[in-house]
């Protein structure tokens, strides 16, 4: 599933503004940090606002929580964790599901070297941030770089669909053509992606956008895609 031109038009300056109801925003990085951190900046539909990720690890967690379809929101660097009185570090994300419950989330890189507002904090053990956490009133979640690397074909397929996701937001005729995707899957257990373009008399691009956006909201999923396919199958999520 790629993305034509038109999915890579710039987003308006509006999308930078922040949803001032939830409980965290994301703390921003300072020029340093820009400088020396791998930044990816992107525009979120999950949060319909720009996401601002620092380093790699953080970009492929951020990426499967903006396909997470159980999800409302989630926000990048939430709080700040105090290890001690001249230490602090970034809580990873903060995350909140359609059924209210909320996460922190903590990542651990192979280093297990973490930023702080003193430059890097070595830790050894989660029982260090389990306690400075504890201490706080807080609950981590942890995830590491080991994990997200064992996920690395659903990041590639992510980074396909997301500016096909951005396209369906654009989309005026979407409304249009959505239904005619939900009679072609209905009755049928698998359908490709190929046969619903042949099927439907809309621009391919425009199906393959829909498509994504419905993907992204979990009203289908791919089944046993990888990264790069000339076609993808698709299926309607029972679980």
């Amino acid at each position: 599933m790629t993305a034509g031109t038109k999915a890579t038009q710039s987003t308006p300056i509006n999308a930078h503004a922040v949803d001032t109801t939830l409980p965290y925003q994301p703390r921003t990085l300072n020029r340093g940090e820009r400088s020396r951190r791998e930044v990816f900046v992107f525009f979120s539909p999950r949060n319909q606002r720009i996401a601002t990720i620092a380093d790699t690890v953080n970009v492929a967690f951020a990426m499967q929580l903006e396909f997470d379809a159980s999800l409302s929101a989630y926000v990048e660097r939430p709080r700040r964790l105090q290890l001690s009185d001249k230490q602090e570090i970034d809580i990873a994300f903060w995350s909140r599901s359609k059924t209210g419950e909320e996460r922190f989330y903590m990542l651990i890189p192979h280093s297990t070297n973490l930023g702080s507002t003193t430059g890097t904090v070595s830790v050894r053990d989660r029982g260090t941030l389990d306690a400075a956490a504890e201490r706080q009133g807080l609950v981590l979640h942890y995830v590491t770089e080991a994990e997200l690397l064992a996920s690395r074909a659903w990041l590639a397929t992510a980074f396909e669909l997301l500016p096909l996701v951005w396209e369906h937001g654009r989309l005026l005729n979407r409304a249009l053509i959505r239904p005619h995707i939900e009679t072609l899957v209905r009755n049928a257990e698998r359908v490709s992606l190929a046969s619903m373009i042949e099927a439907l008399a809309y621009d391919p691009c425009q199906v393959q956008a829909v498509v994504a956006g419905m993907i992204h909201e979990g009203a289908l999923r791919l089944v046993d895609y990888q990264p790069g396919a000339r076609d993808a199958v698709l299926e309607v999520p029972h679980d």
